[in-house]
């Protein structure tokens, strides 16, 4: 039973992991052999072309960066999804808009209310 373990199910586990971690690989970040040629090579030879490209991937390109203010030391940056459009209401320009109008027809409101109060004469503007 442990000769099927060491020589069959550790190799065949490290070949699929190395596989699924190549296909799933950035090309932007691999210096070297192109995807294509590093599955057919973890696929003819498991166990060195799976612990190859497990080094190369890891040695390759640190996917690390240097200490911010945001995290730990080598922390990865977090990429939180893009929307469309503005992020937050104060960035929108309708809602801006929207805001303004509400506030100056308020301030008519007001202004129409404390003129009727002092019969007809309008209201100082307090600016």
């Amino acid at each position: 039973m442990p000769k099927i373990l060491l020589f069959y199910v550790i190799p065949l586990a490290l070949m699929i992991y190395a596989i699924i971690d190549c296909a799933a690989d950035d090309d932007a970040d691999r210096v070297g052999l192109r995807k294509p040629i590093w599955i057919v090579l973890i696929i003819l030879l498991p166990v060195f072309g799976s612990l190859a490209w497990l080094a190369a991937s890891k040695i390759a390109k640190p996917r690390t960066r240097p200490r911010t203010a945001a995290g730990p030391p080598g922390a990865l940056p977090r990429r939180t999804p893009r929307r469309p459009g503005p992020l937050a209401p104060d960035d929108n320009p309708d809602f801006l808009r929207h805001l303004a109008d509400e506030q100056a027809r308020r301030e008519r409101e007001r202004r129409r209310r404390d003129s009727k109060d002092n019969g007809g004469e309008p209201t100082p503007d307090p600016n």
